[in-house]
């Protein structure tokens, strides 16, 4: 099977999903949450978040996943209700604990808070100990943007991914999330993974039964692994970002490294080789343009730069040069208008969950 064609086929099709309108299904999550103990202010923040993935088509982050941290809290390994913790604050930097809960509500209220210190002291930090995965990181970033303020965002995971020119998983994928405002045209979003692809896509590609295109991961002798593998185990690993040394992977591998240090060490909640399955830490960070030069002129040259991207030859007719955010925004206003496409068998998952925790289903 060609990398093409497995692409091609890692998105969800009218054949492979069932289109729910974003509100009802949003407002399913909440109540199948607020059943489950998680109080309604967190459990609208987790839904909102795994709403805007689904919507930006950020499938392996979205609404499908919603079984997983149901089950993870009714199995007790959340602590619900969380508690979201101050351990050491200054004007411009705190460090905060998730309290053994939802990812989501950590990241979110780290954001708020880079916010608010980004507002009165023109920039603003914040690390996340003792959290759990935080879904589509390019979120946070984006709850800048509504401000006036540059976003950023950064979350470690478990090991799932090898070290340049190593073969044993020692790193997770450990995404990071940059968001600029711009005026006329769409605002700026970049959001990727460290490693070649990120992990919810061996996933996806399982569920939907395809294989995955060579160089996303390997064996434990450094061969190709097609066959989407069944879970996280030594004998496999994701490559890091640009796959090989030639090609760049030490570069992947040690943004990966920057980001354990921003969210892991910095915050002392552990490095990927160190965490455990379901273990995720954050760091936020929000910068005020305006203490830098007037918005609007920043927006304005943002457009100038954006447009000088898209106005460049592509090398080929049939597509155009984009800048990050192009794919998810056209996603967006799409899904907007016909509904979130949800993996049949993750619907069903939903709807059963709603079932077991007296949920009326309403999608």
């Amino acid at each position: 099977m060609s990398k093409k064609m497995s692409l091609e086929n890692l998105k969800l099709k009218d054949q492979n999903s069932i289109r729910l309108k974003c509100t009802l299904i949003h407002d399913q999550m909440v109540d199948i949450l607020s059943k489950l103990g998680v109080p309604n202010e967190h459990s609208k923040i987790t839904a909102d978040v795994l709403t805007a993935a689904s919507l930006r088509g950020v499938d392996t982050h979205g609404v499908g996943k919603l079984t997983g941290y149901a089950k993870a809290i009714i199995s007790g390994k959340y602590t619900i209700p969380q508690s979201i913790t101050v351990s050491t604050e200054s004007d411009t930097t705190a460090l905060i604990s998730c309290g053994n809960g939802l990812g989501f509500v950590g990241a979110h209220t780290a954001m708020e808070i880079s916010i608010d210190k980004a507002t009165k002291s023109g920039i603003g930090m914040v690390a996340v100990n003792n959290g759990h995965h935080v879904g589509m990181v390019g979120y946070y970033p984006m709850m800048a943007l509504k401000h006036g303020m540059i976003g950023i965002a950064a979350t470690n995971a478990s090991r799932s991914v090898h070290p340049a020119l190593g073969v044993k998983p020692l790193i997770g994928t450990n995404p990071i999330a940059f968001a600029a405002p711009a005026g006329r045209e769409r605002d700026f979003v970049l959001d990727m993974a460290t490693s070649t692809v990120a992990s919810g896509k061996i996933g996806l590609a399982k569920s939907l039964g395809v294989k995955i295109p060579s160089g996303w991961a390997v064996d434990s002798e450094g061969d190709p692994v097609l066959e989407p593998p069944n879970s996280r185990h030594d004998g496999w690993s994701l490559t890091p970002l640009g796959g090989t040394v030639e090609q760049g992977a030490h570069k992947g591998y040690g943004l990966a490294l920057v980001i354990d240090i921003l969210c892991g060490i910095l915050s002392g909640g552990g490095y990927g080789a160190k965490l455990k399955g379901g273990e995720n830490m954050a760091w936020t960070m929000a910068i005020d343009i305006s203490r830098f030069r007037k918005l609007d002129e920043f927006k304005s040259m943002m457009d100038e730069m954006i447009k000088t991207m898209h106005s460049t030859p592509s090398e080929s007719i049939k597509s155009s040069v984009l800048v990050p955010g192009d794919p998810e925004w056209d996603t967006f206003d799409d899904r907007t208008i016909n509904g979130i496409p949800v993996e049949t068998g993750e619907y069903a998952e939903i709807v059963k969950m709603a079932k077991f925790v007296g949920s009326d289903v309403i999608i």
